[in-house]
């Protein structure tokens, strides 16, 4: 691991980043294009965790509703659906454009 951390170092040394952050940030964007399926293992976590709503943790994962409740449910994951009855109409027009 120091190789990776003299690395980090390296990058912000020479300031082709700001931050330790932004290499890390940019690193998991580069990862997350390279393995787009662990933008769904991200989102179930969350999910499961209740750090994301149902909505946002389908939206994470870069997939429909319907395709991230199927993995839930294949994964014998519990689907729960929070929020308000106008909450949820909100949502509905959001994602139609009205």
């Amino acid at each position: 691991m120091e190789i990776v951390e003299d690395g980090i170092n390296a990058l912000v040394g020479q300031k082709i980043y700001n931050s330790k952050d932004a290499v890390i940030i940019d690193a998991i964007r580069a990862l997350l294009e390279l393995k787009p399926n662990l933008k769904i293992e991200i989102a179930i976590n969350l999910y499961k965790n209740k750090k994301i709503s149902l909505w946002k943790a389908a939206e994470t994962a870069g997939l429909e509703m319907e395709q991230f409740k199927e993995i839930l449910s294949a994964r014998n994951i519990k689907i729960e659906i929070d929020g308000t009855k106008e909450e949820s109409k909100k949502r509905i027009e959001r994602a139609l454009g009205a």
